[in-house]
């Protein structure tokens, strides 16, 4: 990982009070000193955009190799140096990290493609542990899906291809500038032409793999695949044909179509929003005929959310940084990579080290134990340690366990709070984490995460405790919010 030195302290007096275009001017100009802050002030966005594409491309099961992160990185600085500093000088404004992040990207990808064939990107959520994950049942359906989709127009594809790249509800209506009813409205279109061509009771399914159902739906379906054989054996194709018709599209390779947005700039300017009027419009409208724009536009949208996310990560050493920000961002098996490089002798190294772990067991998902748990707490946490022992506990299906983590002081946190409540609504207390969600439904503005659990537990059957789905959703959310305290309490 980078360390900056005296120089780069020095560069940071000089020049740390420009904004990003005055210190642009700098750089093109041949101010060594502005080149170094440039690097200070950006290098852990690249540094993450680097691991994006590693995990990405090149990752076996336990991730990616770390020791590739210096000679990419390097690559990529090498490559906006280049012609004194030529990649700078076509950059008209917007947010400069959203352009360097497109540069990266695109130089770590040649650089993987020059070293071994390139690979799809796998990254998605687990399949839910009632399903069968086997590939052959999807074959057979996948093909007559894709001609459907293609059937359905530009439009549809846009937002199914924007889908498969992993973005979600919200991010494919902010990408696309449309308000989030309108899309959700148009996906869960889709799903009813896909679940009539599939045939039986398979449309909630497939809003749920598209992510045009409500939570309320969504614990349904998970309730009802829990409870229904015909319904469950009709999900597991649609997830197998989804995975394979995703599998398919991300692997083919297709080149540019003629447009707006085949230059880094004009990428970065469409997702930053810089881009407008009719340069925008038209933009838009390119979408629709450019897979590859697509592809350009999805993985900034993702690099992005891990690049906001190392905010407020200054005081941290790059590894612990970069651990947070993909916890944060859900991208778990990068996450347990760089938290096992963590120096365990700092203090949030080891919070890090064990919410890292947690997550890539949700990613995996494995199966629950529940009450044939012979995991027995031996000691009462600390407040501060109490929502990554409850967290822990619910990973490995513990729920009891986790209901006593958190006392009532450690539940006045808002990640106390989830945590209880969904610990409760796992088993041990279905009436007072119904209670709860009473309560949050009762907020003016609850927490966003806290309001989907709390509508999550209202949807349940009287009785009924929350499917293994579920909670393994909902607690891949309380990961960020876990992190978030813990770093906060150091």
């Amino acid at each position: 990982m980078t360390c900056w030195d005296g120089e780069r302290d020095h560069a940071a007096v000089v020049h740390g009070g420009l904004d990003d275009r005055a210190l642009v001017a700098a750089c093109v100009g041949g101010d060594d000193d502005a080149w170094t802050e440039l690097e200070r002030r950006h290098g852990r966005a690249v540094q993450l955009v680097v691991l994006h594409v590693l995990d990405e491309r090149r990752a076996e099961a336990t991730g990616p190799d770390l020791t590739e992160l210096p000679t990419v990185t390097a690559r990529v600085w090498e490559r906006v140096r280049r012609n004194g500093g030529g990649a700078l000088r076509v950059w008209a404004g917007g947010q400069l990290a959203a352009y360097l992040a497109v540069l990266a990207r695109r130089e770590a990808e040649r650089h993987v493609e020059d070293e071994t064939p390139a690979a799809a990107l796998v990254a998605h959520l687990p399949t839910p542990v009632f399903l069968t994950r086997d590939p052959a049942l999807g074959e057979r359906i996948a093909e007559k899906l894709e001609a459907t989709l293609a059937r359905l127009g530009p439009r549809a594809s846009t937002f199914v291809r924007l889908r498969q790249r992993g973005l979600s509800l919200a991010d494919v209506a902010a990408t696309l500038g449309q308000p989030q009813p309108a899309v959700q409205e148009d996906l869960a279109r889709v799903a009813e032409r896909l679940a009539e061509v599939q045939g039986g009771e398979t449309a909630l399914a497939w809003r749920v793999q598209l992510d045009a159902a409500t939570p309320m739906e969504r614990v349904r379906v998970a309730v009802r695949t829990e409870d229904d054989g015909a319904f469950r054996r009709g999900r597991t194709v649609a997830e197998a044909a989804w995975r394979r018709m995703r599998e398919r599209a991300l692997r083919e390779r297709v080149g540019w179509e003629p447009g707006p947005l085949q230059d880094a700039h004009s990428v970065a300017a469409f997702v930053d929003g810089s881009m407008r009027g009719s340069e925008r419009a038209h933009a838009e409208g390119h979408l629709t005929t450019c897979v590859r724009s697509v592809d350009a536009v999805a993985t900034l949208v993702l690099d992005l959310h891990g690049i906001r996310a190392l905010r407020g990560r200054e005081g941290l050493p790059d590894v612990s940084a970069l651990a947070a920000a993909c916890l944060a961002t859900t991208r778990f098996r990068l996450a347990a990579t760089l938290a096992k490089a963590a120096d365990m002798t700092r203090p949030e190294a080891a919070p890090l080290f064990r919410l890292a772990s947690a997550g890539r067991a949700l990613q995996v998902g494995s199966a629950p134990r529940g009450e044939d748990s012979r995991v027995v707490s031996t000691r009462i946490p600390s407040d501060d340690e109490a929502p990554i022992v409850a967290l822990e506990a619910l990973v490995r299906g513990d729920a009891r366990a986790a209901h006593r983590a958190i006392d009532d002081h450690a539940a006045k946190q808002t990640v106390g709070l989830r945590l209880r409540l969904l610990a409760g609504a796992s088993g041990p207390d279905l009436g007072e984490a119904r209670a709860i969600a009473e309560r949050v439904s009762e907020m003016t503005s609850p927490d966003p995460g806290l309001g989907v659990d709390a509508m999550m537990v209202r949807a349940l059957p009287e009785g009924r405790a929350l499917p293994w789905e579920s909670l393994t959703e909902r607690l891949r959310d309380v990961v960020r919010d876990a992190m978030r305290f813990a770093l906060s309490r150091l």
